[in-house]
């Protein structure tokens, strides 16, 4: 019947997006963790600089300290080239209801940062310069915690639920098969 077959699809359509994995492919991954690895460095380095350096120089940037913006501002840029390339990875992670929490803080951080780099950049009231680099490196530190936890928990989350089973992905492929050799049939007999 039509609406038997509309369930058979839509039945269907979930197991496929159940075959698709949600972990990033590898060079993808990797362009990630790189963009995110120069970036948190880079914001580190500042930091440890800005509360090891003598009280004399003040408010003065050090050399390495003005080496290390240039490079967290470049990074950032390919970091956030990067979060727009996950659209897919978040997707995929809300229809399968995997690392919600983990992944939309992780989002809400990104823009915690995003927006008091952006005031450290254009803003000209000293006091909310002060908050801004105060909140950014907060969150910016507590950042690589948060991304390493949504890892460990993605992992967690795909082995409980596929285990390493072939079986699952087999039954689901026959599944998927043996729908579309049926809509062949009907639709050329």
């Amino acid at each position: 019947t039509p609406m038997n077959e509309k369930v058979m699809d839509r039945t269907a359509k979930i197991i496929a997006l159940l075959q698709e994995r949600v972990r990033l492919e590898p060079f993808h991954r990797r362009l990630l963790y790189g963009a995110f690895g120069v970036l948190w460095s880079s914001g580190a380095l500042w930091l440890i600089i800005e509360w090891f350096k003598g009280s004399e120089l003040g408010a003065t940037r050090t050399p390495l300290q003005t080496l290390s913006m240039k490079i967290h501002g470049a990074s950032m840029l390919a970091y956030l080239g990067m979060l727009g390339s996950l659209m897919t990875h978040v997707r995929r992670g809300l229809a399968l209801k995997a690392n919600r929490i983990s992944g939309f803080s992780i989002i809400a951080l990104n823009g915690v940062l995003l927006l008091t780099g952006w005031f450290l950049y254009y803003a000209s009231d000293d006091a909310l310069r002060a908050w801004s680099s105060t909140v950014h490196w907060t969150v910016g530190i507590g950042t690589l915690a948060l991304l390493c936890s949504h890892v460990w928990l993605g992992r967690g989350w795909a082995s409980r639920h596929f285990d390493g089973d072939k079986n699952t992905f087999e039954a689901a492929l026959g599944h998927r098969a043996a729908l579309a050799k049926a809509k062949r049939r009907r639709d050329h007999p």
